[in-house]
């Protein structure tokens, strides 16, 4: 067994982690980021990089100070909470939303470059069909789905995205960065942003099939957690260059495009590179679509096996779950686009508050594992997911005119409810207080036994 990954392991991993996140998400939503921040980029590029690339790093290092699963930390932390939470987590990011979302995005995007026409549905099924079809051969073996994501997926992102962000600086559409379209502070503006990604989450999530290759790479147990810190960097820094070098190609257009994300990034890359860019835009939305698909899939069915292979060792296997992920997906994924994320994507917002403090107490909790602190951090967890269901409520009131105006008045009364963070000084208070309280307690029961010993 050796104690550290080489260079170019630690580069493979490091470029899987990246295109993990880097998805169709964090492909697109810069370079919208960078069109509407014009002249404010550079501080709005600071509150993207605190929410979308340092809290995500908080993901990893949780899960190495806590030494466990996304599953075993949630559980040691929330007891029975935990487990119903994980699932839901895991359910929603991988055959509800995440998934079936990378590959309608893709089929969406073809179907935009090459204007293609149809009254039939096939083209469309044989694409989904194809396109899982290649995620169950990526995630087939766990231990290997890091190496195929960095050696095959990552190359790939890597010259594309190289390709748009150049020829954009070299060549930008407009001389000129437009004033921020937004009033906002830029910093905050972009801190909002970057939250919105929900980046932590699959942190938490990656981090397992991180964790495998490390292992199936030959490291010894007592070193994995070190080498996944530094994978996070490689990772995460790499996310953070290329968002910056989108940011940056969407302040270019200079606000000469009047379009959003996909359609966004589309015009753009068809006016940097003529029509050899919408095919370079179709390759690299499919390979972050796969790579984000092949992360969730793997990842969610790893915890899947966690909580039930005890019912059934030969039912609830990893391959088992990695199919069922695969064709639910394909099966959701026929939904319209606009559909899925209006639908479910509320019920992923409300899991990330919850995860956020999950994480929280692992890497700024000093002692881990004593009571009043893994009571207090229980009912914080639980604290923010109610919060976030209140507004998942409000929400879904708003978007069907259910008329919860007595509902929506409490939330919004609520400090930072307008930035959707009404969760956090709540938790914080909910924490901070019954950790006191239960510490005085103990106290005073510490010094009613020590008289009954002295009577």
């Amino acid at each position: 067994m050796k104690k550290d990954l080489s260079k170019k392991e630690l580069m493979v991993m490091g470029g899987a982690l990246f295109s993990m996140h880097f998805g169709a998400a964090c492909m697109l939503f810069p370079v919208q980021w960078g069109k509407d921040a014009g002249t404010a980029l550079w501080p709005m590029f600071i509150g993207v990089v605190l929410s979308g690339v340092i809290l995500p790093y908080f993901g990893y290092l949780a899960l190495v100070k806590g030494n466990g699963t996304f599953l075993s930390l949630t559980q040691k932390l929330a007891g029975n909470f935990g487990t119903f939470f994980a699932a839901l987590t895991i359910i929603v990011i991988g055959p509800l939303y995440m998934v079936p979302r990378m590959s309608a995005a893709a089929w969406a995007a073809i179907v935009q470059i090459t204007g293609l026409k149809t009254g039939s549905d096939l083209p469309a099924v044989i694409f989904a069909v194809l396109f899982y079809l290649i995620t169950y051969w990526f995630v087939a073996s766990p231990g290997k789905v890091i190496d195929k994501i960095g050696n095959i997926l990552f190359p790939v992102l890597v010259v594309v995205v190289a390709a748009v962000i150049i020829k954009s600086i070299v060549s930008p559409i407009s001389a000129e960065w437009t004033a921020p379209s937004f009033k906002q502070n830029p910093v905050v503006y972009g801190f909002l942003q970057g939250y919105a990604t929900a980046d932590l989450q699959c942190a938490l999530l990656f981090g397992i099939i991180v964790v495998q290759g490390i292992r199936n790479a030959g490291i010894a147990e007592k070193a994995v957690n070190r080498n996944l810190i530094k994978i996070g960097i490689i990772g995460l820094g790499l996310l953070m260059i290329t968002i910056l070098g989108h940011m940056i190609a969407g302040a270019n257009t200079g606000g000469t495009i009047d379009l959003t994300l996909s359609a966004l990034y589309t015009e753009m890359v068809l006016q940097l590179w003529g029509n050899a860019g919408g095919i370079l835009f179709n390759i690299a939305l499919i390979a972050a679509a796969l790579t984000t698909a092949v992360g969730a899939v793997s990842s969610t069915s790893e915890i899947w096996e966690e909580i039930l292979r005890e019912k059934n060792e030969r039912v609830f296997t990893y391959r088992n779950f990695c199919i069922a992920s695969c064709v639910m997906s394909c099966v959701v994924s026929f939904a319209d686009l606009d559909t899925i994320v209006k639908i479910i994507g509320p019920v992923l917002d409300a899991c990330y508050p919850a995860a956020i403090v999950i994480a929280m107490y692992y890497c700024l909790c000093r002692k881990t594992d004593a009571p009043a602190n893994l009571k207090a951090g229980k009912w914080a967890v639980i604290s923010a997911f109610l919060i976030s269901v209140m507004q998942l409520a409000v929400r879904y009131s708003e978007m069907f005119g259910l008329g919860w105006n007595v509902l929506s008045k409490a939330y919004y009364s609520l400090p930072l409810a307008e930035y959707s963070l009404a969760w956090l000084p709540v938790c914080v208070i909910v924490f901070f207080v019954l950790r006191l309280f239960l510490l005085l307690r103990q106290e005073r029961s510490g010094s009613t036994g020590d008289t009954a010993v002295r009577s």
